[in-house]
């Protein structure tokens, strides 16, 4: 790790940090081409705390070889709550105090054991108090300052903490960033291991945003229930088939092929139909209609029929994220990774730790109207 940039390095981004799904992340990028040039990825025990999966982090971190000690921090959804609220408009000093309580009301704690956000959507006022929708987001304090605490410890500088669903809005957003494409209405189906996500975007701001509890870990279930294996063993099979997908290995098996696509089979269809009543709801709930494509991105991105399914389900264009990232972000595997890597691991698993490290160095918030709690991780 150097802590000082020289002059040709003035335009490297923050170390975007990606704490959620199966692995640690971190990436680091030349900004304006948004070009990754270094990055690291580790294993870890998904029972951590979020201070272990720190430290675990900072350590890999030092070793990698990144410029500068600016830490962008992507939480999951484990550590960060989202719930939809609709709040009245307020100024700038109530409007802190106003999340809090909606926060503390829906968790059930106490309003100083939190920190939260919020994003504005683009949803109509009903009625005539103007009453507008937020994403609001909240963490819990004690929990968070004890992992930046081992961050600063460590000698990084944390400049700001969201949520990964903001990460992977921005990191599919850096071709769409005019004020010209607020017209360009897109879906994002993010397949993480614990979780899916859905987003609708408009130009590059979030408008909508579902998370649904099922990821790869119910296909790795399924998988391994049909076919008498382990988990990691289905886990493995899934991985090799994906790979498939991608055009990077030789095709499975038939006997393993069949049973396994059987399997995943009702898994995707109840994924597909969730995505489909989270975009009928958006068409009639939001103005401009309902997005008529469909980004699917993740590192179960490549699900084989994952696509077929979603196009027939939804009645939408289905497209790869590759689609979506600038040209010099393709492969966001880099050879430069350092500790633990999984065999036939493509990019989708990088999206978060991309769009973290695609955020601006400078104190304020991005232009991806995204929920951040960067003053109090400052």
């Amino acid at each position: 790790m150097r802590f000082w940039r020289l002059p040709w390095q003035r335009t490297l981004g923050p170390i975007g940090l990606d704490l959620g799904g199966n692995m640690l992340r971190a990436m680091q990028v030349r900004q304006g081409p948004d070009a990754p040039t270094r990055s690291v990825s580790i294993a870890f025990d998904d029972t951590m705390s979020l201070s272990e999966r720190m430290r675990v982090a900072t350590n890999a971190m030092r070793h990698a070889g990144f410029v500068g000690r600016e830490v962008v921090i992507g939480l999951p959804s484990l550590f960060a709550r989202m719930h939809v609220a609709r709040l009245p408009q307020l100024e700038s000093r109530d409007r802190s105090e106003a999340l809090a309580w909606e926060a503390s009301e829906r968790a059930g704690v106490a309003k100083e054991t939190l920190v939260a956000d919020a994003v504005p959507t683009d949803a109509p006022t009903i009625g005539a108090d103007g009453r507008e929708e937020h994403l609001v987001v909240s963490a819990d304090q004690a929990e968070l300052t004890k992992a930046l605490d081992v961050l600063l410890e460590a000698g990084f500088e944390p400049i700001a903490v969201e949520p990964r669903f903001a990460s992977v809005a921005r990191a599919l957003s850096r071709r769409t960033r005019r004020d010209a494409d607020r017209a360009v209405l897109r879906a994002v189906l993010h397949i993480d291991v614990c979780e899916s996500t859905v987003l609708v975007l408009r130009g590059e701001r979030l408008a909508f945003c579902r998370e649904i509890p099922t990821g790869g870990a119910v296909l790795d279930g399924a998988v391994a229930t049909r076919l008498g294996v382990s988990v990691a063993t289905a886990h493995e099979l899934r991985l090799r088939r994906m790979a498939v997908v991608r055009g990077v290995a030789n095709p499975v098996d038939s006997v393993m092929e069949e049973p396994a696509l059987a399997a995943a089979r009702p898994t995707i269809d109840a994924l597909a139909g969730e995505v489909a009543l989270c975009l009928r709801y958006f068409g009639v709930t939001f103005r401009g209609g309902q997005p008529a494509k469909i980004v699917v991105a993740g590192p179960n991105a490549m699900e084989p029929r994952l696509a077929g399914i979603l196009e027939e389900t939804c009645r939408a264009t289905i497209e790869n994220f590759e689609s979506e990232l600038p040209t010099r972000a393709e492969g966001l595997v880099l050879p430069v990774q350092a500790h633990a890597h999984i065999d036939h691991e493509d990019a989708g698993a990088w999206i978060a730790a991309y769009g973290l490290a695609c955020r601006s160095r400078n104190r304020t918030h991005g232009r991806v109207g995204s929920p951040s709690i960067e003053r109090e991780a400052a």
